[in-house]
């Protein structure tokens, strides 16, 4: 098992135990699916059907925050064993979750995976909705999205937990504005070195999406646990006919 874990680190469990100083609440880990996440999100709004875009957004936001502590979510061997041990061979990229119902069984998600759940909803309920990618050379990538509704696009971080205050103070702008005006942005991530906040943050890519992010992915996954689930079935069918064709003693006529 050493060997394995080291020549495949996914493979240890004990590396989805981390946790950080995050806004979480384990109650809501009861949410694991995302029709039970909409609901949770149109019960605090207070109906399903959406008048105030921003409040919704900001609802989805805060709620995405609190049913996850940072960290990446892989499968286990008793969910989706054909995955966990292909896509380290394949594409370590397929090797987190981006199926937003299996993210749900988790209680930690990065920022991608936090982003997705966001998006789901949002994108079900009819929003439009952007992706904002990150990547600074020595720090490294980030994942974050924007919504559109009064007129312009609004920026959410669920994973890094900026200040709420500080976004609504200034009618929480997009990114663009924010890396346009410093100030606001470092105020945004007290918690962060301001260096690092500005290094990061100004490497923004937006990329209009039409779909939910990462669907190569979703699609091994999903591939992968019906194989998981339903493998068996073929091994036994496969068996029986070998046992019938060369095993079984023929009738003499």
């Amino acid at each position: 098992m050493e060997l394995t874990v080291k020549l495949y680190p996914r493979f240890n469990e004990q590396l989805e135990t981390r946790s950080f100083n995050d806004q979480y609440d384990p109650s809501l880990v009861r949410l694991d699916n995302v029709k039970k996440f909409t609901a949770f999100c149109d019960s605090l709004y207070g109906s399903n059907e959406i008048s105030d875009s921003a409040k919704y957004a900001n609802i989805v936001n805060t709620a995405t925050r609190f049913r996850f502590q940072h960290g990446y979510t892989w499968y286990h061997f008793g969910h989706n064993y054909i995955a966990k041990i292909l896509a380290p061979l394949v594409d370590k990229t397929l090797s987190a979750i981006v199926v937003p119902d299996d993210m749900l069984k988790y209680p930690l998600a990065a920022c991608s995976q936090q982003s997705i759940i966001s998006l789901k909803v949002l994108m079900d309920k009819g929003f439009k909705v952007r992706k904002v990618g990150f990547f600074e050379p020595t720090i490294g990538g980030h994942f974050c999205y924007e919504v559109f509704y009064n007129g312009g696009w609004h920026f959410y971080d669920p994973d890094r937990e900026p200040d709420e205050k500080v976004l609504l103070d200034n009618h929480r702008p997009g990114i663009q504005y924010l890396v346009a005006n410093p100030t606001i942005l470092r105020a945004a991530y007290p918690r962060d070195d301001s260096s690092f906040v500005m290094s990061l943050y100004k490497s923004y890519k937006i990329s209009n999406i039409k779909k939910l992010p990462g669907w190569k992915a979703r699609l091994f996954q999903q591939t992968t646990k019906f194989l998981s689930y339903t493998s068996w079935i073929f091994l036994g069918l496969l068996y029986f006919y070998i046992e019938k064709k060369f095993f079984t003693p023929k009738k003499k006529k």
